[in-house]
């Protein structure tokens, strides 16, 4: 189990390095109204919870402040903070990247552009679906694949935040193997709530 651990621990610092390393708001998704046949559905399974927040990371460059969750571990790749978990299935960062020449407010399509240019050198990083987010910014959820030896590839996902402060854009991004897929959603609109910008 530990060197389980440890590949995953290792592979999730690949991956998220190769993801181009070289937001501060989030919502919940509201569902359809309730049916006769829903009501009557067992209810879904929740998340398991995320741990609390134990302090703060803060840019060297103070560009930015982003919290930490409780046990996780800080490392750096390349010029971004990488933070994940104890065994490597959930990992975060958050990279800062110069906006294309010219664009004094970002579009969509600019930050998706440059969420792609930042991260986009990952294994099978592929971007999904886009949503605005109130207030400015954009969510983008994201998959890719883990290769490790000969091994079939696994999914991974994750999500993006993007938002722009002046002439760059702050990429808040979560990345998570298959069984921690279902607390990525509390996990960027947690850290989303911590994310600072001087």
């Amino acid at each position: 189990m530990a060197m389980g651990h440890r590949h995953r621990y290792r592979w999730l610092m690949v991956a998220v390095v190769s993801l181009g390393l070289c937001l501060w708001l989030g919502w919940r998704w509201g569902g359809d109204p309730p049916t006769a046949a829903a009501q009557n559905a067992p209810p879904p399974t929740l998340a398991p919870a995320m741990p609390m927040l134990a302090g703060n990371f803060d840019d060297p460059q103070g560009r930015f402040q982003i919290g930490i969750f409780e046990g996780y571990q800080v490392s750096r790749a390349g010029n971004a903070p990488l933070i994940q978990s104890p065994d490597g299935s959930l990992a975060y960062t958050v990279a800062v990247a110069p906006l294309p020449a010219g664009a004094a407010i970002a579009t969509e399509a600019d930050l998706v552009q440059v969420t792609q240019q930042t991260f986009g050198q990952g294994e099978g990083f592929t971007t999904g679906d886009v949503q605005a987010i109130p207030g400015g910014g954009i969510r983008i959820n994201w998959t890719g694949r883990l290769s490790q030896g000969a091994a079939p590839p696994q999914p991974i996902t994750g999500k993006v935040f993007a938002r722009q402060r002046n002439g760059s854009a702050f990429l808040l991004m979560v990345a998570a193997t298959a069984d921690r897929e279902a607390q990525v959603s509390d996990a960027i609109v947690t850290l989303g709530g911590t994310l600072t910008v001087p």
